[in-house]
C-alpha cells in the first residue's frame, strides 16, 4: 500500500513537471541573457543591412518583448525576414514547444513530429511568420497570429500551445501581401517598404513608413 502511494506521488509529479514543460510558446520564455544577445544581433542585423548605423533611422529591439522594428534611411531592407535572428528564434521555440507536445500527447507521435517538421521549416519563406514587429519599442508586439508562412500557404495547426481559434486566418491575404510587396518594388521606397514587412509580420506597416519619412 505504501508503495502504491508513492509511485502514485512520483506519478503526480512527473505529469506536473511534464505539463510546466509543454507551456503555450511565447518569445519570451526565452531566458533574458539570451533575449539580450538576440535583440543586439537583431539591431546590428538592421544596421548592417541599411548600410551602417547612421543609415538606421530605426532599428531597435525591446529585451523585455522582444518588439522589434527596423528601418532604413535611403533603402527597404531586404533580407529575408525568416532569416533575421528574432524571428529565426521564434520559429525555433514554436518548434520544440510543438514536440514537446508531441511527447506529452496521446495520438501518433511520429505523425505528429513529421507534422512539426513540415510547419516549421525555420529559416525559409516556408516558416510560419513571426509577430513580433512592432511600430515602436514601448508597444508590445502581437505574439500570436493567422499560422500562415511567408509566402502564404496555411500551416494548420503549429501544436506550439496556442489557440488561434479566434485570430482571423487567411492564406489568400498573406499571398495578396506577399504579390503587393513584389508589385511595391516599382512604386516609391515608402510604399514598398510598407508592404515588404506587412508581408512579414502583418504589423510593422507604421514601422518603415516612419522611418523611411523621418
Amino acid at each position: 500500500m505504501k508503495l502504491s502511494a508513492t509511485v502514485l506521488i512520483i506519478a503526480a509529479a512527473a505529469a506536473s513537471v511534464s505539463a510546466a514543460d509543454n507551456k503555450s510558446w511565447k518569445i519570451t520564455n526565452i531566458g533574458s541573457g539570451e533575449r539580450d544577445n538576440l535583440c543586439e544581433r537583431q539591431i546590428q542585423t538592421c544596421q548592417n543591412n541599411c548600410g551602417g548605423p547612421k543609415e538606421a533611422l530605426m532599428a531597435f529591439c525591446n529585451t523585455t518583448t522582444m518588439a522589434w522594428g527596423c528601418g532604413c534611411k535611403s533603402k527597404t531592407p531586404d533580407f529575408e525576414t525568416w532569416n533575421w535572428p528574432v524571428p529565426a528564434a521564434d520559429c525555433s521555440g514554436s518548434n520544440q514547444a510543438c514536440q514537446a507536445n508531441c511527447n506529452s500527447g496521446s495520438g501518433d507521435r511520429s505523425k505528429c513530429f513529421n507534422n512539426c517538421a513540415s510547419t516549421h521549416k525555420c529559416n525559409t519563406e516556408d516558416a510560419p511568420v513571426s509577430y513580433t514587429t512592432s511600430s515602436d519599442i514601448k508597444i508590445a508586439p502581437q505574439y500570436i497570429g493567422p499560422a500562415v508562412s511567408y509566402k502564404g500557404d496555411d500551416l494548420g495547426d503549429l501544436n506550439d500551445g496556442n489557440n488561434r481559434d479566434n485570430v482571423e486566418s487567411s492564406s489568400d491575404e498573406a499571398s495578396s501581401d506577399s504579390d503587393n510587396s513584389d508589385d511595391a518594388e516599382d512604386s516609391s521606397d515608402t510604399s514598398a517598404a510598407s508592404t515588404l514587412f506587412k508581408s512579414a509580420g502583418f504589423a510593422a506597416v507604421a514601422v518603415l513608413s516612419a522611418a523611411i519619412v523621418f
